[in-house]
């Protein structure tokens, strides 16, 4: 697991270091505050020098990878940088306790090749093309170089080493996909491990009885058992059932690895919190999993504190301050007398 995390010029990260982190931790603060790109770095840092990463949609804010490589790398790469200033490198770092010292550094260059575009056969050549160069390093792997770059109609990917130090996942809101449920819950049956996954589910629908993934309507989704004549699709169940279930599912998915959650409450009553957070962190110890989730809910917490305990969990918040972002970790005491008199934490 992850006992550190430092990030440097980074979206609206300066230089910030998040220690003292433990399998759960719940990540606070305002709106605009760095909660999401905290996520965004540290999923990257787990990929190591994967370069697709930069035209995934949990990390290009509202981008399309389909459209023109032209303006996407000034319009959602550039603001990767702090300040706007492609002249200083993003850096992500982390202390890993089975990988040991993790480092992924960006660099925004200036191709030296010229593309000719074959669009209108006019053959003039276009200049000014970017790409993004990743170096990453830890003992294991060494050093490990590649690259991000816009070409004419298209973006071209150089990465000789497919090495990831562990499995990750992110979810975000209204991120998923049914087809990759189906294959997650699969797997897990496989294992023989489906009924955990239900246990987990009926802290919010106590009638279910059964869980599959099934391709009766054309595409791979899991149906789900209530006690009505036919099985019901999970996306039926509602934005909270699907959002626990695909979170339990991407634990499942990703042993020893990493899950990132942005708005970890998102679709949930605050009365069923205190539960999910129990199965959540059951899910997590079951499969030695270390988790980051964001909130902007004080219930959240109130509920995170409820069910595992001021031990059980790290609470981290993220404040912006001027044109930096700084990081407040409560110990254990702090948590308990901050609910206590109702302070602020979000």
């Amino acid at each position: 697991m992850f006992q550190r995390i430092s990030i440097r010029n980074y979206r609206g990260f300066n230089d910030v270091t998040v220690d003292n982190l433990g399998r759960i931790n719940l990540v606070a603060g305002k709106n605009n505050a760095g909660k999401t790109a905290l996520l965004e770095a540290i999923w990257l840092l787990c990929g190591a020098a994967n370069p697709r990463l930069v035209l995934n949609s949990h990390v290009v804010r509202g981008g399309n990878p389909t459209e023109s490589p032209s303006w996407m790398a000034e319009t959602y790469w550039k603001p990767f940088f702090h300040g706007l200033d492609t002249g200083r490198c993003p850096t992500v770092s982390g202390c890993h306790t089975s990988v040991g010292d993790m480092n992924l550094k960006i660099a925004w260059e200036k191709s030296l090749k010229t593309e000719i575009s074959r669009a209108g056969g006019n053959g003039i050549p276009e200049k000014g093309r970017y790409s993004l160069k990743f170096t990453y390093t830890d003992p294991n792997a060494g050093q490990i170089e590649s690259e991000a770059r816009e070409t004419t109609n298209e973006f071209k990917f150089e990465q000789k080493d497919d090495y990831v130090p562990f499995d990750s996942a992110v979810l975000k809101p209204g991120s998923g996909d049914v087809r990759d449920d189906a294959i997650r819950l699969g797997q897990l049956r496989k294992q023989k491990l489906g009924d955990e996954f239900l246990d987990a589910l009926r802290v919010i629908e106590p009638r279910l009885q059964h869980a599959e993934d099934n391709a009766s309507s054309g595409v791979p989704m899991i149906h789900v058992d209530i006690g009505l004549p036919e099985l019901v699709p999970l996306p039926v169940m509602g934005a909270g059932m699907t959002h626990l279930a695909r979170v339990i599912l991407a634990v499942a998915s990703v042993r020893n690895g990493v899950v990132l959650v942005d708005e970890i409450e998102n679709g949930l009553h605050h009365s069923v919190l205190p539960d999910v957070w129990r199965v959540v962190g059951k899910a997590a110890e079951r499969f030695n999993v270390q988790m980051f989730a964001t909130t902007h809910s004080f219930e959240c917490v109130g509920a995170a504190y409820e069910a595992l305990g001021a031990d059980g969990f790290r609470l981290h918040r993220l404040e912006a301050a001027g044109s930096m972002i700084r990081r407040i970790t409560y110990e254990p005491s702090d948590v308990e007398t901050a609910l206590r008199h109702d302070m602020e934490l979000r």
